[in-house]
């Protein structure tokens, strides 16, 4: 297991730019509430700040956006992905740097940096402890870290109920299971933070629903990339995706449906 982790753009899905897609419609999804909660954690402008796994830059992007008077040190071990995010962040933003490098081992000077941002990163990695000590190494003393991360024991969740999903998640998780990572980390996140050295931890769970966002932003956010993968690599039947595409469109046809989607956030200060 490599320091790439279980997510590797060509090959969780068959397709690169509906890959993109995806990624950049995840963080449309949670922003207004992820931005509250960086603020309330103590994310101010001025401040230096570095995204670990920054990936194709979106998130980065959203950042600059809201604080203009920030500069951001973006971070991401795969060469495809530093090239996206410096061409696309380029066009419009020249208080950035993408650096090619690993979460495990930035390279970075110690005590740099007043808020360092990990989103969906550590549920990839074999060795999320020493993840999160390189960060408190890197953070100035009194700098705050933010970890985002799934926990696909709670996934989506949709009514009317969709039984087969559990089926889908469960095969999701074997597969990141045997690359090494941990899809069900959400939980874990405290420990995690107090083990690799952040004290004064705080935990939030904040919620998508489809009746407050619309169904758009989920269709756009999920995809059939990773499931037909799943079933390319035989972790999930052909039968069961069936499934779970026809129950999928029935209960998007009731009137009353409802699609709900979490993600976990934990903050911990360098002290």
């Amino acid at each position: 297991m490599n320091d790439r982790g279980s997510y590797q753009i060509e090959k969780i899905s068959g397709n690169l730019k509906l890959e993109l897609n995806r990624l950049k419609a995840q963080v449309e999804l949670f922003w207004n509430k992820e931005l509250k909660r960086y603020i309330e954690f103590g994310l101010r402008d001025g401040m230096s700040v570095v995204e670990l796994g920054c990936g194709p830059g979106f998130l980065t992007e959203k950042l600059l956006q809201e604080f203009p008077n920030i500069n951001i040190i973006a971070v991401e071990i795969d060469p495809f992905l530093c090239e996206t995010a410096e061409n696309y962040l380029s066009q419009e933003y020249q208080r950035f740097k993408v650096i090619e490098g690993s979460i495990l081992n930035t390279g970075l000077e110690e005590n740099s940096f007043d808020f360092a941002i990990t989103r969906l990163v550590l549920e990839h990695l074999p060795d999320p402890v020493n993840a999160v000590s390189e960060i408190n190494r890197i953070l100035k003393p009194g700098g705050k870290a933010v970890f985002v991360d799934n926990d696909f024991e709670m996934h989506i969740m949709a009514h009317p109920n969709i039984p087969e999903l559990r089926e889908l998640y469960d095969a999701y998780c074997q597969s990141r299971c045997s690359e090494g990572g941990n899809p069900r980390i959400g939980r874990e996140l405290p420990g995690i933070l107090k083990a690799g050295g952040l004290a004064n931890i705080d935990f939030e769970v904040i919620c998508a629903h489809s009746g407050i966002l619309g169904d758009e932003m989920f269709f756009k956010s999920e995809g059939i990339g990773i499931p037909s993968r799943l079933v390319q690599d035989g972790f999930l039947s052909s039968k069961s995706l069936g499934k779970i595409a026809v129950n999928w469109r029935d209960m998007v046809k009731n009137e009353d449906h409802a699609i709900i989607r979490q993600l976990y956030m934990a903050v911990g200060e360098k002290l």
